[in-house]
């Protein structure tokens, strides 16, 4: 599950639009070096999604790339993120710069907009409107992410606005003064051509080439191509099958085992697991299969700890239970990491682990 959806609180703009704020904590990274930055920041959005490592790389190394050289530019980066979007991929790909690089400044559905809702996405007054107005948070957050759902759908008024400010560089406030918007990122995503764009990125991943054929095809399927002479660069996530699906969540899945010393054994990842990543109707349902692992990463590191060298990993009781295979391991371990479903507490209500 996405850090976005996790940490959202949804407001009511209108009777047809909504705005959501993200509440994010930005970590410290090293800023003097570039390709360890990277790397980190690969690292952590490839924790909230599978299958697009070629896009998790290029978003990295493209989104970095606008914030380092951001005292040197005079407008904001704008990013775009196409093709399938498969249990929210658009918005997992974004997951790690909210959580080290910059604060999401905040997300809005642009799809349904109309004319009326125009006050809601541009008032300059923070109680002009039932919502968070989008010019507003531009102010509270100069430097933060701003992510654009479906900004193919935007009221044409709204498209002209965002056009002029990623243009300028700037808004106003209320004062009348500049507010530089330099050290701002807009993230858009769109539904448009997202097959034609899954195919193109599944035969040519090479970026720079997936950005041109991307913006091509948005074109040939009436993407507003105003918009487009905005974007610094565009990100083309590919389809992938089922069982390349199933095989990039299993080699994932292995390697988490395998960072903790483990080793997952052959044979030893129930196929519940896998059948709930292409079907989360699957029963039963564990709650702890959807990225991110950070719970089981947790509970790998203790049996590692307690003398374990070799697990199985299988659906109970709602939950991945990680059972050690072989060796010494003392009984208490398997009592006590094995069973990971919530324990009862004093008033006979069950608390999680």
């Amino acid at each position: 599950m996405s850090i976005l959806r996790r940490t959202a609180r949804t407001t009511q703009a209108g009777p047809r639009s909504s705005s959501t704020l993200i509440e994010t904590h930005s970590m410290s990274t090293p800023q003097d070096d570039p390709a360890q930055v990277i790397r980190g920041l690969v690292a952590l959005t490839k924790k909230q999604i599978i299958g697009q490592d070629a896009a998790v790389e290029a978003f990295a190394l493209e989104t970095y790339s606008h914030i380092a050289l951001s005292p040197l530019r005079h407008r904001p980066g704008v990013f775009l993120i196409a093709g399938p979007n498969v249990e929210d991929d658009h918005l997992d790909l974004i997951g790690g710069l909210v959580q080290s690089q910059k604060n999401l400044g905040g997300l809005y559905k642009l799809a349904g907009n109309r004319g009326e809702d125009l006050d809601h996405i541009f008032s300059s007054s923070p109680g002009a409107t039932e919502g968070y107005s989008l010019l507003q948070a531009l102010k509270d957050s100069p430097d933060g992410v701003f992510v654009l759902q479906d900004i193919d759908q935007a009221h044409l008024h709204i498209r002209m606005s965002l056009e002029w400010i990623w243009s300028h560089g700037h808004v106003v406030d209320e004062a009348g003064e500049l507010r530089t918007l330099a050290d701002a990122v807009f993230i858009l995503t769109t539904a448009v051509a997202q097959d034609q764009i899954g195919e193109i990125a599944r035969t040519d991943p090479d970026p720079a080439r997936l950005h041109v054929e991307c913006l091509k095809a948005l074109v040939d399927a009436g993407f507003p191509a105003s918009l487009l002479r905005h974007v610094d660069f565009a990100f083309g996530l590919k389809r992938l099958t089922t069982g390349e699906l199933m095989r990039a969540y299993y080699e994932r899945l292995a390697a988490l085992v395998a960072s903790h010393g483990l080793v997952l054994e052959e044979g030893g990842l129930d196929a519940r697991i896998l059948l709930q990543v292409i079907d989360p109707t699957t029963e039963p349902t564990a709650r702890d299969i959807m990225l991110p692992w950070d719970s089981l990463s947790d509970r790998l590191a203790q049996i590692k700890t307690a003398g374990a060298h070799m697990v199985r990993l299988i659906v109970d009781d709602e939950f991945i239970r990680i059972v050690p295979i072989g060796g010494l391991t003392p009984q208490w371990v398997v009592d006590a990491f094995v069973a990971v479903a919530p324990v009862p507490s004093a008033d006979g209500e069950a608390t999680d682990e």
